[in-house]
C-alpha cells in the first residue's frame, strides 16, 4: 500500500473514534464534568453559607457592644456631673444675730394684734380669749375705758376662770365714773376671791364717790382689821374720817401710817394738827418734810408756803 492510501486510512479511522466520542457509546466524558459540576456547586454553596455566616456573627456582635456602650453613657455623665460640683465655690456662711434682737424687739414693742376673723376660723376659745384680752390691755393703754371694758366682758364670756377680768372691769367703770358698775363687779369678785385688799379698798372709795359714807367706812374698817399695814387701806380711811371732820380718829391713824415711815402719814398728821390749831406741832412735821430730800420740788414749795403760813 502506498503512503497515501496508508495516510488516508488513517485518517478515517481517527474520524471514526471522534465519532464513536459523541455517539451514545461516548458517555465516559460527560460524567466526569457532572462529578465536577457538583463538587463546583457544593464548594460555591459551603462558600455562600460561610459568607452568610460571617454577616449574621458581624451584626450579632454588633448588637451586643451597643447596650454596653449606652451603659456607660451615664456613668460618664455622673462623672462628670460629679466633677462639676467639686468646682462649685462654697459661699461663706455667718449668722448676725443683733439684726434679729432688733427685729424681735420691735415686734413686741409693735404688738401687731391679727384680726378677730383670723380666730373666727377657728373653733378654740382659748385662742379668741387671748385675742379679747390683748384687745383689751391696748384699748386700757390708749384710754379707750369704754372698748376695754367691752372686750374683758366679751373674754370673760368665754372662760370664767379668771376672776381679775371682773376686777379690771370694776375698776375700769370707776375710772369712767360709773361708780354702780364697780360695785356690781367688785361685789361679783369678791364672791370668788373673799377679802381681798385691793378690791376692799375699791369699793369703800366708790361708795365715798357715791356720797355713802357710811358704807365706805365700813368696808374700809373691815379692810384695816384685815391688812392693819396696808398704806392705802390706811390713808384711804383716814381721809375719811378727816372728811367728816373726826380729826381725832383721822389723827391716830395718821400716826400709825407716820410711824411705819410713809410721806402721807406725816402730811396727814400735820394737817389735822393744823385743823385742831396745833400749830406747833404742825410747824414741826412741816419742817423735817422741808429738809427731806426725796420730796419733789412742787411739794417742797407747798410745804415752805405752809410754815410761812403758820410762822
Amino acid at each position: 500500500m502506498s503512503k497515501t492510501g496508508k495516510f488516508l486510512r488513517e485518517k478515517e479511522e481517527f474520524t471514526e473514534q471522534e465519532q464513536a466520542d459523541i455517539h451514545p457509546f461516548s458517555q465516559v466524558k460527560p460524567k466526569k464534568r457532572k462529578k465536577y459540576l457538583i463538587v463546583a456547586l457544593a464548594i460555591s454553596t459551603l462558600t455562600i453559607y460561610a459568607f452568610i455566616g460571617y454577616l449574621f456573627f458581624k451584626d450579632f456582635s454588633k448588637e451586643k457592644t451597643v447596650p454596653q456602650e449606652k451603659k456607660t453613657e451615664p456613668v460618664v455623665e455622673k462623672v462628670e456631673h460629679k466633677k462639676e460640683i467639686k468646682k462649685i465655690p462654697i459661699k461663706e456662711f455667718s449668722l448676725d444675730l443683733s439684726d434679729l434682737k432688733k427685729d424681735i424687739r420691735s415686734s413686741l414693742l409693735s404688738e401687731e394684734i391679727p384680726p378677730v376673723s383670723f380666730y373666727k376660723k377657728s373653733e378654740n376659745k382659748l385662742s379668741k380669749y387671748n385675742y379679747y384680752i390683748l384687745k383689751a390691755k391696748k384699748a386700757e393703754i390708749n384710754g379707750r375705758y369704754i372698748d376695754a371694758i367691752s372686750f374683758y366682758k366679751k373674754a370673760w364670756s368665754i372662760n370664767k376662770k379668771d376672776p381679775e377680768i371682773l376686777y379690771r372691769i370694776a375698776l375700769l367703770h370707776f375710772k369712767i365714773g360709773y361708780y354702780k358698775g364697780t360695785e356690781k363687779y367688785l361685789k361679783r369678785y369678791l364672791k370668788i376671791k373673799k377679802k381681798d385688799a385691793k378690791a376692799l379698798l375699791l369699793l369703800g372709795k366708790s361708795y365715798e364717790k357715791m356720797g355713802n359714807n357710811k358704807k365706805a367706812k365700813l368696808i374700809l374698817e373691815e379692810a384695816y382689821f384685815l391688812y392693819p399695814e396696808n398704806k392705802d387701806i390706811l390713808e384711804n380711811l383716814g381721809k375719811l374720817y378727816e372728811k367728816e371732820n373726826a380729826l381725832i380718829i383721822a389723827k391716830d391713824i395718821y400716826k400709825i401710817l407716820a410711824d411705819m415711815g410713809y410721806l402721807e402719814g406725816k402730811l396727814g398728821l400735820a394737817r389735822v394738827y393744823e385743823k385742831l390749831n396745833d400749830k406747833k406741832s404742825a410747824l414741826k412735821i412741816y419742817r423735817e418734810l422741808y429738809q427731806n430730800p426725796n420730796i419733789s420740788e412742787q411739794l417742797r414749795t407747798k410745804i415752805e408756803n405752809k410754815i410761812i403760813s403758820l410762822e
